[in-house]
């Protein structure tokens, strides 16, 4: 699967895998609310180590996703390819996800 939503402790793991796209969108903005309305204070960590390749809506998400963080929560992203990092970079994003 595209997209899997793991807990922890007080840890949400939001791991993508493959190639993360419009068709996946929906289950992300699943896992993102699920992981967001969470009560638990923790950290949202997305593991992005076995991400092949992420489209606009599914950047979109996960931006989404850092804006709405409250609570005491925090987002951090690991092991970005550097093939994302780029996409990322060129869209003017590097510095809200990477």
């Amino acid at each position: 699967m595209a997209v899997e939503l793991a807990k922890s402790g007080d840890e949400w793991s939001l791991t993508l895998s493959g190639v993360v796209d419009i068709f996946d969108a929906v289950a992300l903005h699943a896992a993102a609310q699920e992981a967001c309305g969470s009560s638990a204070p923790g950290a949202i960590v997305v593991r992005l180590g076995s991400l092949e390749a992420v489209d606009t809506a599914s950047t979109q998400v996960l931006l989404a996703l850092r804006r709405d963080l409250g609570g005491g929560q925090r987002i951090r992203f690991e092991a970005i390819p550097d093939r994302v990092a780029r996409y990322w970079s060129v869209g003017g994003l590097a510095d809200l996800l990477c």
